[in-house]
């Protein structure tokens, strides 16, 4: 029964939790644009009070300069996270791809691979078992790798209007530099109350068939 529960925690991450990944990032950078602007409608006036200092080189001076890349990134943010949309979810296609390639290689290296026992008529039980419990963890490990693949790469959504500004010598610090990453923090609530689901379930199970083979018994 944990065997099965650490399976259906598993299915639950696959099914649920990493197709949940594009709309989340997308939702979260969309709300993170919007909360820019009302950022940019609130620091206009000091922004403009920023002006009366001319001691730069130029009408805006030093106090100004950092507002216009303020200004130039709410326009310059809805073409980004569109664009990282995109990338993210290229980059994401082809390294599951290539990774669903490569994994029953990287697993025969990894657990070792005897050809000579392979190539016989007859295997010993203890190499038969070996094999299915290497199968049900390296899925584990499967899984896991498939997730930290989806994490790294819808990152892209967030990471790439934040950053942006860098190719220009500038590094303004907005509201989306400052959000935590609402992925992570699902993911690690939904993975928590699934497996106290599931234990909860197990025990019930438990207890369920525990009582039919005393009736049987009885």
């Amino acid at each position: 029964i944990t065997f099965a529960m650490l399976g259906l925690t598993v299915g639950f991450i696959l099914f649920s939790v990493v197709p949940f990944l594009p709309f989340i990032y997308f939702f979260f950078a969309v709300g993170g644009w919007i909360k820019g602007i009302f950022e940019a409608m609130v620091g206009a006036p000091l922004w403009a009070l920023a002006h009366i200092r001319i001691d730069g080189n130029g009408l805006p001076g030093n106090a100004a300069l950092n507002g216009y890349f303020l200004i130039f990134e709410v326009f310059l943010r809805p073409i980004l996270i569109v664009f990282g949309m995109l990338a993210s979810i290229s980059t994401y296609s082809a390294l599951v791809s290539v990774l669903n390639d490569i994994f029953s290689l990287v697993t025969e290296n990894t657990a070792g691979y005897d050809i000579e026992s392979e190539i016989g008529a007859s295997r010993d039980t203890l190499n038969y078992m070996r094999a299915e419990i290497d199968q049900f963890f390296f899925t584990v490990i499967y899984v896991i790798i498939v997730y930290m693949l989806g994490m790294s790469s819808f990152k892209l959504v967030d990471t790439m209007p934040n950053n942006i500004l860098r190719w220009m010598g500038q590094s303004v610090a907005t509201f989306g530099d400052q959000r935590e990453d609402p992925a992570q923090n699902l993911v690690s609530r939904a993975s928590i109350g699934s497996q106290q689901a599931l234990s909860q379930a197990g025990r019930g199970l438990q207890s369920t068939s525990k009582a039919i083979v005393d009736a049987g018994a009885g």
